[in-house]
């Protein structure tokens, strides 16, 4: 296929989406959520089933007490 004439049919479907963009109207310029809670409870209970933790725990490779130990990135060669 001719790369010219891709290149050019490519810019015109780009320009035509922005004017198409151009012609919507948001109602808001701000979006976002109210709500009550906003902030999570640390230590919060009965949001996991019954022995989440320690099956979780047990799938660790390497583990100190109550965490996981991990290295970002690190199966990255």
């Amino acid at each position: 296929m001719d790369s010219v004439r891709i290149e050019k049919e490519a810019k015109g479907i780009l320009d035509s989406f922005a004017k198409a963009l151009d012609k919507v109207k948001s109602g808001k310029d701000d979006f976002y959520v109210v709500r009550d809670d906003f902030e999570r409870q640390e230590g919060k209970t009965g949001d996991c089933e019954e022995g989440f933790k320690p099956k979780f725990l047990a799938n660790a490779l390497e583990k100190d007490e109550d965490f996981i130990l991990a290295e970002k990135g690190a199966w990255k060669k």
